[in-house]
């Protein structure tokens, strides 16, 4: 799977190539197709079947297509397509093509935009007995609950639609953690706030439970 910020580069040499790649809203993504001989007179790179661009390498003449006309780069040497300034709707199916009574699809690429995540918040609710709390870690649709004493919780994780959501201990705070294959933001709570409602917490404890 492919993260990168800025620009993201992908290789098809000579043999058909399919991929899944995720980045980021406003970046842009390479996807080469690197030919050593154009012996093709027509070249398509489609997007969900609608043509991005045409290339004829005999009169090196490209003709771009809406809506990626001011968005988009080729190079007519490697048949690279760049798309730029990616929108969410332009996620789907990119595919290279040489058309004919036998067309050749020379790559395939997935393609998802994704919008960067939003903080997450992790929230304390103590019961009627001081000892006995709540953690919730919230992440836009998801949310974790996990019931504590003392001090000792449960980690936990939800995963919906390549989005995950985790509740966590590292060292002496508790983290809610919410990313997607592009990013990831985080919010954490001190142990300490146990000792502020239940005064004879011991050493804490942690058990590991993921669903």
């Amino acid at each position: 799977m492919i993260t990168n910020h800025q620009t993201t580069k992908l290789n098809c040499l000579n043999f058909f190539h399919q991929d899944d790649v995720s980045v980021r809203v406003g970046d842009s993504v390479q996807l080469d197709v690197q030919i050593k001989e154009q012996t093709f007179t027509l070249l398509l790179w489609q997007h969900n079947n609608k043509n991005v661009i045409r290339y004829y390498p005999k009169s090196k003449t490209i003709v771009k297509h809406d809506p990626y006309k001011d968005r988009v780069e080729f190079n007519e040497e490697t048949c690279t397509l760049t798309l730029k300034n990616l929108q969410k709707t332009d996620s789907g199916l990119y595919e290279a093509i040489i058309p004919g009574q036998k067309e050749t699809t020379l790559a395939q690429y997935n393609l998802t935009v994704w919008d960067p995540v939003e903080a997450p918040v992790l929230t304390h609710h103590v019961t009627s007995n001081p000892c006995d709390s709540t953690l919730t870690c919230r992440g836009h649709d998801l949310s974790i609950n996990s019931t504590c004493f003392k001090g000792s919780c449960e980690e936990k994780e939800e995963r919906s639609g390549g989005v995950a959501l985790s509740l966590s201990i590292k060292g002496h705070s508790f983290i809610c953690n919410h990313s997607n294959p592009v990013s990831w933001k985080q919010d954490e709570l001190e142990m300490e706030i146990f000792r502020l409602f239940c005064a004879h917490i011991g050493t804490h404890t942690h058990t590991n439970t993921h669903t």
